[in-house]
């Protein structure tokens, strides 16, 4: 992404780059070429605007997936005519009227009343998706209390016709930890079978960003689906691409696949002052930053009110005309101090109306949210809405 010239970033700016987005979906495709892919957009795409996001990538998705029904309903409205599923609404007789109308797919999961769910969608002409709690337990069915699962199942009338997806997630394929996957795969299997649905007929979803990018081939990963959910065809997969879509690595160590991920956002702002600070001088509230040295300071216009961690801790890098300079001071409302003494030095210059980039193109999301002691899934989400998302490529 070519940088903004001077003058034309005048506030915090979120530059979202399809062809990036589009890059991602391909790979994410590419490592499961049989199955279908649903997209998630939920949280406004993770903060990239989800209208727009949905936009982009309905060429290449099978579905989108939203947590809650407002978002399912502004993005039919919007004119998306792709298959929208809700992921973790708790339905009311109304929401399922809603649902039929906007036509959107409600995902079920409470095991208090599945029965009469499942039978609120068929009577409304709604298909829905099944949720399975296979070691999570956060939503689903728990599938370890086998009789009480099989009974709601089992009691609700239609419940094969009308069920599109058994689903479940994966509690630990980030970190890395196969052997969990596989158990909880083993768990998906065996309840599945069990279940009174017909298995050839109806899709399953297991996969998302982590568990895609864990293989770096598509026949390694294939294998792997094999050896643990052989009675389910390939062909009938559903995956769930999210974080991976907007260019962040899931996986605590990165491989050969993720690390061809391409950051959609690249979060800049420009700087709005330069001030010379003497050895001792403080910077910032709390005076918590204390010049080792004379240095320059950089004010950069962006805070936490525009989404950047006020949590984030001096030296946090940030990018400035291809160079890092170091958070200097707590962050503020609406701006932070870069000290960029040891960027000078190196030669590099910085005057004011030049952009600085807190992350994305150049510097990694991932690293400024370890350096904050949080996650990428937050810093993105987090950006507010009066940063402007401006769409490039």
């Amino acid at each position: 992404m070519p940088e903004p010239e001077l003058g034309q970033l005048r506030h915090a700016t979120a530059y979202i780059d399809r062809a990036a987005l589009r890059q991602n979906a391909k790979l994410a495709q590419s490592l499961a070429p049989q199955a279908q892919m649903l997209c998630m957009v939920k949280a406004e795409a993770y903060g990239h605007g989800m209208l727009e996001v949905a936009r982009v990538l309905e060429p290449l998705a099978d579905a989108f997936g939203v947590a809650r029904l407002q978002e399912g309903i502004l993005l039919r409205d919007s004119g998306c005519n792709r298959k929208i599923v809700l992921f973790s609404h708790h339905f009311t007789a109304q929401d399922f009227a809603l649902a039929k109308k906007y036509k959107l797919t409600p995902g079920l999961f409470a095991q208090h009343n599945i029965a009469e769910q499942i039978n609120c969608c068929c009577d409304a002409g709604l298909h829905y998706w099944l949720k399975l709690d296979t070691g999570m337990h956060r939503l689903g069915l728990p599938t370890h209390e086998h009789d009480s699962f099989e009974l709601a199942v089992a009691n609700a009338d239609r419940a094969s016709e009308h069920c599109d997806a058994v689903i479940t997630h994966l509690h630990s394929a980030d970190a890395n930890d196969l052997d969990s996957a596989e158990k909880q795969l083993q768990t998906f299997n065996h309840a599945v079978a069990g279940m009174h649905i017909d298995l050839l007929n109806t899709r399953y979803s297991i996969a998302n960003s982590a568990a895609l990018l864990q293989h770096t081939t598509a026949a390694q990963r294939a294998k792997w689906l094999r050896d643990h959910i052989g009675s389910l065809p390939e062909h009938n997969e559903i995956i769930r691409p999210g974080i991976m879509l907007y260019g962040a690595d899931p996986l605590a160590c990165a491989n050969t696949v993720s690390r061809l991920l391409k950051p959609v956002m690249t979060l800049a702002a420009p700087v709005i002052d330069l001030k010379r600070v003497p050895r001792g001088a403080s910077v910032g509230y709390a005076a918590d930053w204390v010049a080792k040295q004379d240095s320059v300071i950089a004010t950069v216009a962006i805070g936490y009110g525009d989404g950047y961690p006020r949590h984030a801790p001096n030296g946090t890098p940030v990018l400035i005309n291809g160079a890092l300079g170091a958070l200097a001071g707590r962050v503020s409302m609406d701006m932070i101090g870069v000290d960029i003494t040891a960027l000078l030095e190196h030669g590099h210059k910085v005057k004011i109306g030049d952009p600085a980039t807190l992350w994305g193109n150049g510097l990694a999301v991932e690293g400024v949210a370890d350096k904050a002691a949080t996650i990428s899934y937050q810093l993105l989400t987090g950006v507010t809405q009066r940063v402007e998302r401006l769409y490039i490529n």
